[in-house]
C-alpha cells in the first residue's frame, strides 16, 4: 500500500519542479462505460493524482477537455462523466438536477480507493453536485480529496432581487480543503464572504482566487473578450496551482456533518427535483416585492454628485443594476431611456447603479447608448450587497414613499404598456397621498 504523505510529498516536488513531462508523446483519450455511466478517460503516464472532473449545466465542453488533455500531459489522470449522454438527458440546468449525487459519489469512491490524491473539480451548477457527493462520502472519515470550484453557484435557486439566498444544506456539511477560482465581473464576487462561512462551518479550509476583468463562463463564452481569451489559455496552469495550494491539507482526515441532517437535505432536494419552479403569469416580468425593506443607497454618479434613495421621496424610482458587459442589460437600456422620456414630466427617477466599471469603459458605453437618468458608481460593491443582488440585471421599483414595490433579475423592456401602468398607478398614489 503506497503511503500517502509520500504521494504528498511527490505532488509537492512535482510542483515545484514545473516537470510537465513535455517529453511525452502524445496520449489518445480513453472512453470507458461503467454501468449506465460512459466517462472520458485522459491517462497520465505517470500519474501523481487524479482528477474528477464533473460536467456544469453547459456539459462536456470541448475547452474543458482540452484542457484536461493538458492535465494529462502534466501528471494528472483526468476522469470527465458524460452525465448528459449516459443518462439520454438534454443538456441543461434541470437535467443537471435529475442526475442523482450518488452516480458522483460512486465515482468518488471508485477514485479514492487508488489511494492517489484525489481533486474533485466543477463549475457553476455542477458544483452543488459534487458537494452534495463528497459531503456523503465523507460520513466515514476520509483524507485526500480536495474541490476546485470554478464560479460556483451553491444556491437552491437563484435568489429574486432582494432576497437573501439559501444555500444547499451540504455547502455547510462539507468537509474538506476547497478552492474557488471567481470571475470578478459578476455579481456573485460580492458574495463570496458569505460562501467562504457556509464552507467553513463544518471545517473545510477555503482557499478563493478573483480573477480580473473577466466574466462568468469566461473559458468559453461564445463572445469572449481578449481578456478572457488570454484568461482562459492560463486555465490548466490556474487548476494546478489551485490543486497545489490544496495539497498539503490533504492527508487530513475528514468527516462531514451530513449524517444528522441528512433526512432534511434528501426533503429540500427531492422538492428541488420534483417541484418545478412557480412561473409568474404576469406578462411584464414585474413581480411583487416581499423581502426587507431596510435597504440603504448612497452612491456618486459619473460627475462625482452624490446620490441618496432618501433624497428621492416622492418620486417613484427604479433602480437598476447593471454592467457594460452584461448583454441583457445593454438591451433593456435603451427601453429605459423611452419610459424615462415617456414619464418626463412626472414624479419619476431611474437610477442605474454600475457593477464596479471604471469610468472610461462606462463613459465609452454611454456614447454608444446615450441615457438621460443618472449613472451611479458602485466601485466597492456596497449596493449590491445591500440590496442582494445575484444576477445582472436586477431592478426594483421602488413608490414615492420609499416602500419596494417590485423587483425582477433579468432584461426587460421597460417601455412595454403594462410596464408603464403599473408605473404609472404607483405614481398616481404617491401624488394622491401629497
Amino acid at each position: 500500500m503506497l503511503n500517502h504523505k509520500m504521494h504528498i510529498g511527490l505532488m509537492l516536488v512535482w510542483f515545484c519542479i514545473n516537470a510537465f513531462h513535455a517529453a511525452i508523446a502524445e496520449i489518445p483519450h480513453e472512453h470507458t462505460l461503467e454501468g449506465a455511466l460512459e466517462s472520458e478517460v485522459y491517462p497520465a503516464t505517470t500519474p501523481i493524482a487524479n482528477v474528477l472532473w464533473v460536467p456544469s449545466e453547459h456539459g462536456v465542453l470541448k475547452q474543458e477537455q482540452m484542457v484536461a488533455e493538458e492535465l494529462a500531459d502534466s501528471g494528472f489522470t483526468v476522469t470527465m462523466p458524460n452525465l448528459f449522454e449516459s443518462y439520454f438527458l438534454p443538456v441543461a440546468s434541470s437535467s443537471l438536477r435529475k442526475i442523482p449525487s450518488n452516480i458522483i459519489e460512486r465515482e468518488i469512491a471508485r477514485l479514492h480507493a487508488s489511494e492517489l490524491p484525489l481533486f474533485v473539480i466543477s463549475s457553476n451548477e455542477g458544483a452543488a453536485l459534487v458537494i452534495k457527493a463528497l459531503a456523503s462520502f465523507q460520513q466515514t472519515s476520509t483524507s485526500m480529496v480536495g474541490l476546485v470550484l470554478l464560479n460556483p453557484s451553491l444556491y437552491i435557486e437563484t435568489p429574486q432581487a432582494g432576497q437573501k439566498a439559501k444555500y444547499w444544506p451540504t455547502v455547510s456539511q462539507v468537509n474538506a480543503p476547497v478552492y474557488i477560482i471567481q470571475s470578478e465581473l459578476s455579481p456573485w464576487r460580492w458574495h463570496l464572504p458569505q460562501l467562504q462561512q457556509q464552507l467553513s462551518l463544518s471545517g473545510s479550509d477555503v482557499f478563493i482566487r478573483l480573477l480580473p476583468k473577466v466574466r462568468d463562463r469566461y473559458y468559453f463564452r461564445p463572445d469572449a473578450l481578449p481578456v478572457e481569451q488570454t484568461q482562459a489559455q492560463r486555465l490548466a496552469s490556474d487548476l494546478m496551482q489551485a490543486m497545489k495550494t490544496l495539497a498539503p491539507y490533504l492527508p487530513v482526515f475528514r468527516e462531514s456533518a451530513l449524517a444528522q441532517n441528512e433526512h432534511s437535505e434528501k426533503m429540500i432536494n427531492g422538492a428541488a427535483m420534483t417541484k418545478p419552479r412557480a412561473q409568474s403569469t404576469d406578462k411584464t416580468g414585474l413581480q411583487p416585492y416581499s423581502g426587507s425593506q431596510q435597504r440603504y443607497l448612497k452612491l456618486n454618479d459619473m460627475n462625482g454628485q452624490s446620490h441618496s434613495l432618501d433624497a428621492y421621496q416622492g418620486k417613484v424610482v427604479l433602480l437598476n443594476f447593471w454592467a457594460s458587459w452584461c448583454p441583457p442589460c445593454v438591451h433593456e437600456i435603451p427601453s429605459m431611456t423611452r419610459l424615462k422620456t415617456v414619464l418626463k414630466d412626472q414624479p419619476f427617477e431611474i437610477l442605474a447603479a454600475n457593477l464596479a466599471e471604471e469610468k472610461p469603459a462606462i463613459q465609452d458605453f454611454l456614447k454608444q447608448h446615450p441615457v438621460n437618468f443618472p449613472i451611479l458608481l458602485d466601485p466597492k460593491g456596497s449596493a449590491v450587497q445591500a440590496w442582494q443582488v445575484f444576477a445582472y440585471p436586477s431592478s426594483y421599483v421602488i413608490d414615492g414613499h420609499g416602500k419596494i414595490r417590485y423587483a425582477l433579475f433579468g432584461g426587460h423592456e421597460w417601455d412595454d404598456p403594462l410596464t408603464i401602468q403599473k408605473i404609472q398607478s404607483l405614481i398616481e398614489k404617491t401624488t394622491a397621498s401629497d
